[in-house]
């Protein structure tokens, strides 16, 4: 009996503690979903927050707060700009070096060569070892010195001893341009590249020939701008792209500093019209770092149109202009779903319809066509909303209106006068787009345009007056004069109370208060006293009809 009873006892437990662990189960996994369904639990769940508050609080306090990242100086010092700066100092110390060797007769030309190509491979090899070893910057340093150690002992075998030629130096040279390209592509890094794009850019002015051909040296550096254009596109290297533009344009205009009488200088123009076309391929088939492209893009074309207008003749420079209108009119019209770029293309077409109309249109009509590209690249500018565009085209309108200003009406049927009109009928197109299109502030737009308007209308009064009674005396000029003012001011209300604008009216009664200041301070003198009499008669009615309308719109 007592073994049976050890056995019940035995399997009574076994059965209390699968109770328990069933329970303890249940326990854990309301404590996981946050319900409290068993009502007999509670105090065990309360006293597991409090465990696990417990528990977790210190965690909670000893994790740092966020702080702003600081500047680690010594990388930044030691490891990044402290090799640079001695990789230089080397490149120097072996240069003096070969001199002094050189000076004293201790090495033959032969020894100076073998031993500057030996350190460029010391360095390449020990450059190699640091990229390697992750020591990227370290590694960076060492490989561009061998690059430039290859390159300035090529120089030295070429141009100081005469060891070889110059079809042989040149081989040479490419062949340590393209080494560094491709270990630019190996270890992807763009110090390399620069490195290799500024020699590859020098090497033409490091061979000397005395029958130099310029189809040789626009082909080559052609070539090579293209290609490095091509690597910073596909190694995302924007200092590598701006500057392989750069040096292109600076090695063609070192050249032709030199040569500026050469028979094919039409080739350096052609090599930048094919900068820009590459530039603008690249802009439209890639998304890399567009807006330095943009930008490189529309220096482009102010640079090459100084190029072309420098080299080329009249008709060519004519072609060109016109070929470049409806090229970025074509693409304007083909991206004009892609905003950010139409916006480019169109300020660059804009800026090749500018030169054109600057310099191949009769300068007596130059400002009119200024005046009407100007206020229509104004409005396409406003309906894609384009910054850019804007500015540009308040800049060509500002060019317009300041050569109309400085164009002088002297008769009254004069290609002047039709400027004139040109100006406020487009000034009064710009004020009605950007009063359409400016909801915020239309009050204020139209309020500053009105002031303006009459302000210019002012002027072109004054202008025509005095040229119909150019063959008058000054005091019948100068009443004619007056009276216009006074013909404006009254237009300028009738066309307020018309329209129920205020702001014209307050400009109409301005005029009459400046005539008024110009018979007193200027004609009374010179004015007899009938004609004196007549004008302040009527401005004196006027004035009063003037404010009468006031008076009946208060009461």
């Amino acid at each position: 009996m007592d073994h049976e009873s050890k056995i019940k006892s035995l399997e009574n437990r076994v059965h209390h503690l699968e109770n328990e662990i069933s329970r303890l189960h249940e326990l854990v996994t309301e404590i996981k979903t946050g319900s409290n369904r068993s009502a007999g639990w509670e105090k065990p769940v309360e006293r597991t927050e409090k465990v696990n508050k417990t528990i977790f609080k210190p965690m909670r306090e000893i994790q740092p707060s966020p702080t702003a990242e600081t500047t680690d100086w010594e990388k930044i010092l030691l490891q990044t700009w402290l090799p640079r700066v001695f990789i230089l100092v080397l490149i120097v110390g072996v240069l003096w070096g070969f001199k002094a060797a050189s000076d004293y007769g201790w090495l033959n030309s032969s020894v100076k060569v073998g031993l500057g190509y030996l350190t460029a491979c010391m360095l390449l090899y020990a450059g190699y070892k640091q990229m390697h070893k992750k020591r990227e910057v370290l590694g960076q340093v060492l490989l561009g010195g061998a690059i430039s150690i290859l390159m300035l002992t090529t120089f030295a075998m070429h141009i100081l001893y005469g060891m070889v030629g110059p079809t042989f130096a040149f081989i040479l040279q490419v062949i340590w341009i393209i080494f560094g390209v491709w270990l630019t592509v190996r270890f992807k890094t763009q110090v390399l590249a620069m490195i290799s794009v500024l020699a590859g850019f020098l090497v033409p002015f490091l061979i000397e020939n005395t029958n130099p051909s310029i189809f040789i040296f626009i082909g080559y550096e052609t070539i090579l701008f293209v290609v490095f254009l091509y690597l910073a596109i596909q190694l995302s290297f924007p200092i590598l792209y701006v500057s392989s533009y750069i040096l292109l344009n600076g090695t063609l205009m070192v050249y032709y500093g030199f040569s500026p009488d050469i028979e094919q200088a039409f080739l350096l123009a052609t090599a930048i019209i094919i900068q820009h076309a590459v530039l603008l391929y690249f802009f439209l088939t890639t998304d890399f770092f567009w807006k330095v492209q943009a930008v490189t893009l529309f220096s482009s074309a102010l640079i090459t149109y100084w190029w072309v207008s420098l080299i080329y003749q009249d008709l060519s420079i004519t072609l060109f202009l016109l070929l470049g209108i409806g090229t970025y009119i074509a693409l304007s019209y083909l991206w004009k779903d892609d905003k950010k770029r139409v916006d480019v293309l169109a300020t660059n077409g804009l800026v090749f319809l500018f030169f054109f109309f600057f310099h191949f249109i009769n300068e007596e009509i130059v400002a009119g066509l200024l005046l009407l590209q100007g206020v229509a690249a104004f409005y396409v500018a406003v309906k894609y909303n384009s910054l850019i565009n804007k500015i540009l085209a308040v800049f060509i309108y500002f060019v317009g209106t300041v050569m109309v200003l400085f164009s002088f009406i002297e008769t009254p049927l004069s290609i002047e006068t039709l400027q004139w009109m040109i100006l406020l009928v487009t000034l009064s197109l710009g004020i009605w787009i950007n009063w359409k299109n400016n909801q915020e502030s239309k009050g204020k737009v139209l309020t500053i345009g009105s002031i303006a308007f009459t302000a210019f209308t002012l002027i072109f009064v004054s202008q025509f007056t005095l040229a119909i009674t150019k063959d008058f005396d000054y005091e019948t000029r100068t009443l004619w004069l007056s009276f216009a003012w006074i013909a404006q001011a009254v237009l300028t209300i009738i066309v307020g109370l018309w329209l129920k604008f205020k702001q014209a009216k307050y400009i109409g009664v301005g005029l009459l208060v400046l005539t008024l200041v110009k018979l007193v301070l200027l004609d009374l003198p010179f004015i007899p006293i009938q004609f004196r009499a007549l004008l302040f008669i009527v401005l004196g009615i006027i004035g009063l009809i003037v404010s009468r309308t006031f008076y009946q719109k208060n009461k």
